[in-house]
């Protein structure tokens, strides 16, 4: 996962899509006429998306998700679903979001975005996580201390989190889950490994000491 180059519009809408995607863990589904929100976890694994859906939507062909809602800006993924099993992709999502409001879970395939005047194909956001074999630790250095992270949220995001849980972290930041939801913490630039990461954690916690 390479920085965008800055002299390099394509590049820099590229970046932009990415960050849009990895920091909204939740879009405007539209299917069959019809439109739902769905929260879904990024497979840190694979870079595919995970989400609880109703059953329509597995045997359904034209998917698209708008990202982070259903606006003329938004990022528009068409996706293709499969039904899947319980797995830790699964346990994710309950880690994120909580209990899940439908009765299938589904792994999409990301075919093809658009985002404003420009459309990628679907490989170029479907990437896995550099730091899974590091996030688990990574989140255990941030709840350590939930009154820090609960400072790090209000300063680096500007949101009140009373009782924050880091539950992930990628290379473009933090997600926290709150009781109203998941908030983003974003990092300066692109933290690729996880010495990076880590540097960059301590340096947050250490500005609101």
């Amino acid at each position: 996962m390479n920085p965008p180059d800055p002299q390099d519009p394509d590049s820099q809408a590229l970046e932009h899509a990415r960050a849009v995607f990895n920091a909204n863990p939740e879009g405007r589904l539209l299917f069959d006429e019809r439109a739902i929100t769905i929260k879904y976890i990024i497979d840190p694994k694979d870079g595919r998306l995970v989400a609880s859906v109703p059953v329509a939507v597995c045997t359904t062909t034209d998917l698209v998700l708008h990202v982070p809602e259903e606006t003329v800006d938004a990022l528009q993924l068409l996706i293709t679903a499969e039904e899947c099993e319980e797995s830790l992709a699964t346990d994710r999502w309950l880690a994120y979001h909580g209990e899940p409001e439908h009765v299938r879970w589904a792994t999409f395939w990301i075919d093809s975005a658009r985002h404003g005047p420009w459309v990628f194909d679907g490989d170029a956001l479907t990437l896995p996580n550099p730091l899974v074999a590091h996030e688990t630790a990574l989140c255990k250095l941030l709840n350590a201390d939930k009154s820090k992270l609960a400072k790090v949220c209000q300063r680096f995001a500007g949101v009140p989190v009373p009782d924050p849980v880091c539950v992930g972290v990628d290379p473009r930041g933090l997600h926290i889950r709150a009781r109203f939801g998941v908030v983003r913490v974003e990092f300066d630039s692109i933290m690729n490994d996880a010495a990076l990461a880590q540097a960059a954690i301590a340096a947050m916690l250490g500005a609101v000491k």
